[in-house]
C-alpha cells in the first residue's frame, strides 16, 4: 500500500512538474496557442430565421509548432440559436476575413467561400494562417443577444489542447424576417 501511495505521489508530481494541470472534471486547463482578440466589441440588427454568420478573429499561431483546429464550440449559446454550420475559408478566395454577414455564403458567393471542415485549418509556427473560421446560425426569437467567445480545440506538436477565443459581438434580433431571401436559406426540416 505504502508503494502505491509513493508510486501515485511521485507521478502527481512528475505531472505537476511537466504543466499537466487539470480541472475538476479532469479536463486540461486552457492554453492559449493563438493570439486571444482584445479590445474590440461590434454589434449588428438582424432579422429572425435568417442566416447570420459570424468569422472569429485572425488565427495568429503564438507557438513554434504548427496548430491544427479541431473543433469550435458557441459558449454560452442561447435556445432559440441553432447552428447551421461551421467552417474554414482561405483569406486568398475573398481577400480578406469578416466579422459579420448575413446568408448562407457559400450557396450565394460559391466562387469567394468554398467551405472546408474546421479540422482542415492549420495556422502555421509563429505565423497567421491564411484560413478564418465562420460560424453560421440562425435566431428564432427576438431579441438581444451576445456572441462572447467560444472554445477552440486544437492539435499541435501531438498535443490535444483547448483554448477560448473572445468575439464580443452582440446581435439585436427583431422581426420578421426579410421576404425574398428563401434561396438563401437551407431546407426548413
Amino acid at each position: 500500500m505504502r508503494r502505491l501511495l509513493l508510486y501515485t505521489a511521485i507521478v502527481g508530481t512528475l505531472a505537476a512538474a511537466a504543466g499537466c494541470s487539470h480541472s475538476a472534471r479532469g479536463e486540461a486547463a486552457p492554453q492559449a496557442v493563438l493570439a486571444v482578440q482584445t479590445g474590440i466589441t461590434d454589434g449588428y440588427t438582424r432579422n429572425t430565421d435568417e442566416i447570420v454568420d459570424i468569422g472569429l478573429p485572425p488565427l495568429h499561431n503564438l507557438t513554434g509548432h504548427a496548430v491544427r483546429l479541431l473543433s469550435v464550440l458557441w459558449l454560452g449559446q442561447p435556445a432559440s440559436a441553432r447552428i447551421i454550420s461551421i467552417y474554414g475559408s482561405t483569406y486568398g478566395a475573398l481577400g480578406h476575413g469578416f466579422i459579420g454577414a448575413e446568408g448562407n455564403l457559400p450557396i450565394a458567393c460559391p466562387g469567394y467561400y468554398q467551405p472546408v471542415p474546421v479540422t482542415s485549418v492549420v495556422t502555421p509556427p509563429h505565423g497567421d494562417s491564411r484560413w478564418f473560421v465562420v460560424i453560421s446560425f440562425t435566431i428564432a426569437k427576438p431579441g438581444f443577444y451576445h456572441f462572447n467567445r467560444v472554445k477552440i480545440r486544437y492539435v499541435t506538436d501531438g498535443y490535444r489542447g483547448w483554448q477560448y477565443q473572445n468575439l464580443y459581438t452582440s446581435y439585436k434580433i427583431v422581426n420578421p424576417p426579410l421576404p425574398g431571401l428563401d434561396w438563401l436559406m437551407p431546407e426548413k426540416v
